[in-house]
């Protein structure tokens, strides 16, 4: 202790790892999420520049989501469950390399739509996110695809608030692309000197 009734830090030696040990396992937090939402383009545009549409726990999907869905999406993706949300709802589609992301707002008061157009392969497709505005700023109230064939995350969570689609055809399952992000490479702090 010192005199101000803190406890000193220790100083620890640093480990030797042998050719024979078990390898090391990596801890399992989920990766910082960090999503800009001063503008409805901006939160979009945030999530596409993601490798994975995963946010893990509730509070990372509260940065992009309305409270209600990022706590439907965060119990969904619990493990152990079968997922209804097995697919990149960023897409709509398998995860493969996208081209020509268009991003195009409209912003109408409090509300907005943001539709991201792109190709995958020859197809186009086209994704609708609806956003409300909150003191916190942006977030999704719901991400979808409009048409015959048309899906949407409150549709497929069944909750109230479906307006892109009220059924859910979901696209087919791609486990590829549910899978969170790797946790940024962390540098180890050398050990301080000990005091003299």
């Amino acid at each position: 202790m010192t005199s101000e009734g803190v406890a000193a830090p220790t100083i620890m030696a640093p480990i030797h790892r042998l050719p024979g040990d078990p390898p090391r396992i990596p801890l399992t937090r989920a990766a910082p999420v960090d999503l800009p939402s001063q503008t409805p383009e901006a939160l979009v545009k945030g999530l596409y520049a993601r490798k994975s549409p995963v946010l893990g726990k509730v509070s990372g999907y509260r940065k992009a989501f309305m409270p209600d869905l990022a706590r439907a999406i965060a119990l969904d993706a619990t493990p152990g469950d079968v997922r209804i949300i097995n697919f990149d709802w960023r897409y709509g589609a398998p995860r493969r390399t996208i081209r020509k992301l268009k991003l195009t707002p409209v912003i109408k008061g409090d509300s907005a739509t943001v539709t991201a157009r792109f190709r995958v392969g020859r197809a186009a497709h086209e994704v609708l996110f609806q956003l409300f505005a909150r003191r916190t700023g942006w977030r999704i109230h719901d991400v979808g695809q409009a048409g015959a064939d048309g899906w949407s995350l409150r549709a497929c969570l069944r909750m109230h608030g479906a307006k892109i689609a009220t059924a859910c055809k979901a696209p087919a399952a791609d486990p590829e692309s549910v899978k969170p992000e790797p946790l940024p490479a962390k540098v180890p702090t050398p050990p301080r000197p000990p005091r003299p």
